[in-house]
């Protein structure tokens, strides 16, 4: 049986993508996830909690489907205004 795992987010940090403090990186990701598939299983659920005491306090990962989409926070723009960074799919 599933089970579900909490991932606290601390969200509504700053208007811009470098006004939120965090030394998180991707490598530290993989490796807790890692350490989480070994001691929760891989079939494990991921609920995000905000900590909120009043409103809703849990989310999810924001998904199409089963694909989670990582995107650059600060996309670079042809001079046609479109955005030419890379999308992440998974």
């Amino acid at each position: 049986m599933a089970k579900t795992v909490l991932l606290p987010v601390d969200d509504n940090q700053g208007y811009a993508p470098e006004q939120v403090s965090t030394s998180v990186t991707l490598q530290d990701m993989l490796e807790a996830i890692e350490q989480a598939i070994e001691e929760f299983g891989a079939d494990s659920k991921v609920v995000l909690s905000n900590g909120q005491r009043t409103g809703a306090g849990f989310g999810r990962i924001q998904a199409f489907g089963r694909e989670v989409v990582i995107s650059d926070a600060n996309p670079d723009y042809d001079e046609d205004g479109m955005e030419t960074g890379d999308d992440f799919r998974f």
